[in-house]
C-alpha cells in the first residue's frame, strides 16, 4: 500500500517537529522508505531519511520528492520539497525502523480488507479490521434504506460521549437516535471526495466520502470524532477505505441492499402483531414516498425441501427485489415476505405476477399471494392471507408456483373448521342418508346435488353441465329432495350445504 507524508506524520507527532506538504492529502505516491545516499537519484516514489546537515543543493532541487529531515537545516528548503523535520536525536536507523513498520501495518491493513471482500464477510467485518486504523467509531450509511452499520471499540474499555448514540451487540444504532447525529443536514452534500465536517452540521466533527458505483451513490463511510483528533492522514485514508467498500459492493451488491434494523423490526413488529405506533409507520413508508392508504398486495415465497438457509433466501429475495417495482421485503420464518406497492408501481397485480413467475420457476420457490389492500398497517391480515394462499394451495395443487389466495379462500376455510373436528361430524343427518344411498345404488346423488347447487338450481344449466336429459335429472332431484326434506328449503342450509359439499371434496382429494 502507497502512502503519503500526511499518514507518516501523524504516525509520528512524537517525534514530528514540523512539516512542508505539496501534495494533496488524496495523493498517495510513497512506496518504501530508504535511507539517503548522495550518489543516487532521488525519486518522488520514494520516501527518504537523511540528517538534516548532510543536505545539499541537490537535495533542495528534487521537486517533488519527499524527505524525513532529522534536525532544522542550515538552509532555507525549496518549497517544492515535501518534507517532516524530526527531533535532531533520532537516530537514522531507528527511524528508518519505525517508518518500515508504519508501511508494513497499512499494507497488512489493506491485505487484510481485501481478504475479507474475497470472503464476502460483510461491511460490518470491513469496519472492525479498520478500528485500529482510524481509533474513532465509523459508519456506513445507505441512503436508499437507511441503513446504519457502526463499528466502535468494545464498550467495556471505554465511555463513549454522551453526543455519540449507543449501538447494539451487532453495532446497529437505535432508530429513535438517528437524529440525535444530525445527519439528515448533510444527505443533500455530496462527497466524491473525503470531506470534513463540523459541528455546524453534524452533532459530532466527521469525515465523510460517499460510495460510488457507475455514477450513483449507494452509501456513504462517515468517520465520527471520538477518541482521536481527525487529521489529513484520516482523509488520506478515507480514501483508501472507501475505495475497498467499492470493490466489496461491486464484488457482492446484495451487502449494500441489506435492511436496516428499523425496517426488519417495524416490519417484523407488523407481521406478528405487535403494537405498532403509527408514527413508525409512516417514517417506515416515507423511507420509499409510498402512503399508508395506497393499494398493496402481500407475497410469502418458500424453498423446496424445507431450506431455511438465511443467505440462500436473502440472495433470492434480492433477484425477486430487481424483477418488480416499489417493493419492500422481510426475512421471516423461513420465508421472504414482499409488500408491493401497486399505486407507486403504476400498474396490477397481473402484471407483477407474470413478470414473477420465471424467477420462481428457475429458483425452485413457491408463493402465496394476497388480496389488494389499502391500509398497510392492516398488512399482517394479507400477510396471514399470502401464507394461507401458499399452504393451502401447496397441498392441493402443487405443480403451481404461485396461489392466489382469492383461489383457495374456501378450501382454507375448510381447513380452520376441520382442525377442531372430524368432516363427517359436520354432515346432517340428510347428507349421511344421501351418502349411504349413493354407495348402495351408485346413483352419483351428491355429485348431481353439488353441481345443482352451484349452478344455483337452475335446471336448464345443470342438466348442460350433467350431460343429463332434462326429465332424468328432475326425477334424480325429486328423489334427492325426498331424501334431504327441509335441509334444501332454507338458504342458510343451502349455503352450509355447499360449503360441506365442498369440505367433502377437499378431504377426499388430499385422501
Amino acid at each position: 500500500m502507497n502512502l503519503n507524508l500526511q499518514i507518516i506524520q501523524s504516525d509520528l507527532e512524537n517525534l514530528c517537529l514540523r512539516s512542508h506538504i505539496n501534495t494533496p492529502s488524496e495523493m498517495r505516491e510513497l512506496q518504501y522508505v530508504t535511507l539517503y545516499q548522495d550518489d543516487k537519484k532521488t525519486k518522488p516514489e520514494i520516501l527518504y531519511i537523511c540528517p538534516a546537515h548532510k543536505i545539499n543543493n541537490f537535495i533542495s532541487k528534487s521537486a517533488g520528492c519527499s524527505f524525513i529531515l532529522i534536525g532544522e537545516p542550515e538552509h532555507k528548503l525549496a518549497q517544492t520539497l515535501n518534507y517532516l523535520i524530526i527531533k535532531a536525536d533520532t537516530k537514522p536507523i531507528d527511524l528508518l525502523e519505525k517508518v518500515q513498520e508504519i508501511f508494513h501495518r497499512y499494507m497488512e491493513w489493506e491485505l487484510c480488507l481485501q481478504a475479507a471482500v474475497i470472503k464476502e464477510q460483510g461491511l460490518k467485518a470491513l469496519a472492525v479490521i479498520s478500528l485500529n486504523i482510524f481509533h474513532n467509531p465509523m459508519q456506513f450509511y445507505n441512503q436508499k434504506t437507511l441503513n446504519c452499520i457502526f463499528s466502535v471499540y468494545d464498550s467495556t474499555s471505554y465511555t463513549l460521549p454522551e453526543a455519540f448514540p449507543e449501538v447494539d451487540e451487532n453495532g446497529y444504532m437505535h432508530p429513535d437516535l438517528l437524529l440525535d447525529l444530525k445527519i439528515e443536514n448533510i444527505l443533500s452534500t455530496v462527497a466524491e471526495k473525503p470531506m470534513l465536517i463540523t459541528r455546524e452540521h453534524l452533532a459530532l466533527p466527521a469525515i465523510m466520502q460517499d460510495v460510488i458505483i457507475n455514477g450513483s451513490t449507494v452509501g456513504r463511510i462517515i468517520l465520527f470524532q471520538v477518541h482521536k483528533r481527525l487529521d489529513e492522514r484520516d482523509m488520506s485514508l478515507m480514501t483508501v477505505f472507501v475505495n475497498i467498500i467499492r470493490q466489496a459492493l461491486i464484488h457482492n451488491p446484495k451487502l449494500y441492499d441489506i435492511h436496516s434494523q428499523f425496517i426488519d423490526t417495524t416490519l417484523s413488529g407488523l407481521l406478528t402483531g405487535k403494537p405498532i405506533k403509527d408514527a413508525a409507520i409512516f417514517s417506515l413508508l416515507q423511507i420509499w414516498d409510498w402512503n399508508v392508504q395506497d393499494a398493496y398486495f402481500c407475497l410469502a415465497a418458500k424453498l423446496p425441501l424445507n431450506d431455511k438457509d438465511t443467505s440462500s433466501l436473502t440472495t433470492l429475495a434480492l433477484t425477486i427485489s430487481r424483477t418488480i417495482q416499489c417493493n419492500c421485503y422481510l426475512i421471516h420464518d423461513d420465508a421472504i415476505i414482499f409488500i408491493i406497492n401497486l399505486t407507486s408501481a403504476k400498474t396490477t397485480r397481473d402484471v407483477h405476477l407474470k413478470l414473477l413467475l420465471p424467477v420462481l420457476r428457475d429458483n425452485l420457490l413457491k408463493a402465496g399471494i394476497s388480496t389488494i389492500f389499502h391500509d398497510f398497517r392492516k398488512l399482517r391480515q394479507y400477510y396471514i392471507q399470502a401464507l394461507a394462499g401458499l399452504q393451502t394451495g401447496m397441498r392441493l395443487n402443487p405443480s403451481s408456483w404461485y396461489f392466489r389466495f382469492e383461489n383457495y379462500s374456501l378450501p382454507y376455510l375448510a381447513n380452520q373448521l376441520l382442525k377442531d373436528m372430524e368432516p363427517e361430524t359436520l354432515y346432517p343427518e340428510s347428507l349421511h342418508s344421501l351418502i349411504a344411498l349413493d354407495r348402495q345404488k351408485n346413483q352419483q346423488y351428491i355429485y348431481i346435488l353439488k353441481t345443482w347447487l352451484s349452478c344455483n338450481m337452475n335446471i336448464s344449466e345443470t342438466a348442460r353441465k350433467l350431460y343429463m336429459h332434462r326429465n332424468t335429472l328432475l326425477y334424480k332431484l325429486e328423489k334427492i329432495k325426498e331424501i334431504m326434506g327441509n335441509t334444501l328449503e332454507n338458504y342458510e342450509s343451502r349455503i352450509f350445504l355447499m360449503l360441506i359439499l365442498k369440505i367433502r371434496e377437499f378431504t377426499q382429494k388430499e385422501q
